[in-house]
């Protein structure tokens, strides 16, 4: 995933994306804060104060109408960083996990239930892996600047295909970055737990084109924020219900989810078993997003177990079981009402012809 090394926000935890802070919540470092004035205008301020007070009295200022207390009424007041906190907390209130060092796997758990159970792969299958991560080489001079423009959160990918601009559709591009940095949080917690090998590490004939990240392999967290990604644009595109061409953008969607993921398996830091453990992460967590904006989504648990083969999207959507994932219960996820306004404002933004101005 993202270097982390760069956030502008989250006290350093660089990049969450590359979007100046929080893959551009505003940002979750900058974009939208109010930053501070040169020192020429500070005092320039000061001054004018000064010298416009006598004009008017001194009694007391009349009571302010008071705003809602804890109301989403009062979200479109802040800044998108405080905002980018709201949604991390409101998503991550319900988020627990367990270990089971005897399994080797990891339990993650949504509002109680479990919402993905991982298994850590067996060296033999990394060593199988390493294999195919060396023959994936032969693409890096054709994706160079795709792999070193994705470091960060992929955003202008996904902006691409669905024709955003942040001038119309600012709350849709806010609810993407939110749902990047769900997985991404959701990410590490895996990847702490499972403490897997880089590539590179494994086999030495690799040489990854770009920097190792310094966190385990398994999940890839690209494949995660790329699948919960998809996953959710996919239903506001869904929602939106006013682009004819809408079958063409989610197959486009869901290709660029897995051109993603693939990317970094080309760029030498991810072995393909890391984007089936990414994309079944990923697709948990947007549906999870989904349902805290109160859309009635299903969410089937999952578990992964690692088993030696590429990763495809067509095999992840049409083979699932053969290459070790199983589809378990569904589990219930909270409704937020701040996740709901997001989802609310973004409706506003539909695009397409006979969209709103």
């Amino acid at each position: 995933m993202s270097q982390y090394g760069g956030l502008g926000g989250l006290g350093g935890l660089g990049g969450l994306g590359g979007l100046g802070g929080l893959g551009g919540l505003g940002g979750l470092g900058g974009l939208g804060a109010s930053g501070a004035y040169s020192g020429a205008v500070t005092l320039g301020l000061q001054t004018t104060a000064e010298g416009l007070s006598h004009l008017v009295g001194t009694d007391p200022a009349a009571a302010a109408e008071p705003m809602d207390f804890a109301s989403p009424a009062n979200l479109s007041r802040w800044s998108g960083w405080v905002r980018g906190s709201l949604y991390l907390t409101e998503y991550a209130k319900g988020l627990d996990w367990s270990a089971n060092a005897a399994a080797e796997t990891v339990k993650i758990r949504m509002d109680g239930a479990a919402m993905v159970t991982l298994a850590r792969p067996a060296d033999t299958i990394l060593a199988k892996q390493a294999a195919i991560v060396r023959d994936y080489a032969d693409l890096r001079a054709d994706r160079t600047v795709e792999i070193t423009s994705q470091l960060g959160f992929p955003t202008e990918y996904f902006s691409m295909i669905l024709g955003l601009h942040n001038a119309q559709h600012a709350k849709t591009l806010e609810l993407l970055a939110a749902t990047q940095v769900a997985a991404a949080h959701t990410a590490m917690i895996a990847k702490y737990a499972l403490s897997v090998r880089r590539p590179d590490q494994v086999d030495g004939r690799i040489l990854p084109m770009i920097a190792t990240p310094g966190h385990g392999s398994f999940p890839s967290a690209h494949a995660t924020e790329a699948y919960a990604a998809m996953t959710v644009l996919s239903h506001v595109v869904e929602g939106w219900a006013s682009m004819s061409d809408q079958t063409t953008r989610l197959a486009l969607l869901r290709g660029l989810a897995e051109r993603i993921a693939v990317n970094r398996t080309v760029a030498g830091v991810h072995f393909p078993v890391d984007s089936w453990a990414g994309a079944t992460l990923g697709t948990a967590v947007g549906r999870a997003v989904l349902r805290r904006c109160g859309q009635q989504v299903e969410t089937p648990s999952y578990s992964y177990a690692a088993v030696h083969g590429d990763f495809t999207d067509h095999a992840f959507l049409n083979d699932a079981q053969a290459n070790g994932l199983t589809t378990g219960p569904e589990y219930a996820v909270t409704q937020s009402p701040i996740f709901s306004w997001i989802w609310d404002e973004a409706m506003k933004e539909r695009q397409g012809p006979g969209a709103g101005a």
